[in-house]
């Protein structure tokens, strides 16, 4: 069998909601999905894209202080729910060095960061994160 690599290229451009924060709005009635789906509630199978804002509110957050030791380094690891204009998305909080000056409602900005490293082939891979615009 041969392993076929990964083409960095075709897959940023098959995944726009990964790296452009992007997802889609249905024709027929508006509502707004991200990750993308195939159908709406609606019933409707017709989507445009719809870019994300860049910045959004913090709606609720939780801080990890016990992790498994491919995290170690990002400790403490602090996961929130973002709403991104009317779209909640999860995603890592960064850039705060003191978790306990999170709020609920603090404005944060997304922000392109690495994800991860595979050993195999030395791919990077990068997503979203977000960082508060207050410091904390």
């Amino acid at each position: 069998m041969v392993e076929q690599k990964l083409s960095i290229p075709r897959y940023w451009r098959r995944m726009p909601q990964y790296y452009r924060l992007e997802g889609v709005q249905c024709v027929k009635c508006g509502r707004i999905y991200y990750p993308p789906r195939a159908v709406c509630e609606c019933g409707s199978r017709e989507f445009k894209p719809y870019p994300l804002p860049s910045t959004g509110k913090l709606v609720n957050f939780t801080v990890l202080y016990s992790v498994p030791a491919e995290f170690e380094k990002m400790k403490p690891l602090i996961i929130g729910v973002v709403d991104l204009g009317g779209v909640r998305v999860i995603g890592q909080i960064v850039d705060c060095l003191n978790p306990e000056k999170l709020t609920v409602g603090m404005e944060v900005e997304v922000m392109f960061r690495m994800v991860k490293m595979d050993g195999t082939y030395g791919l990077i891979n990068y997503g979203y994160k977000f960082r508060p615009l207050e410091t904390c």
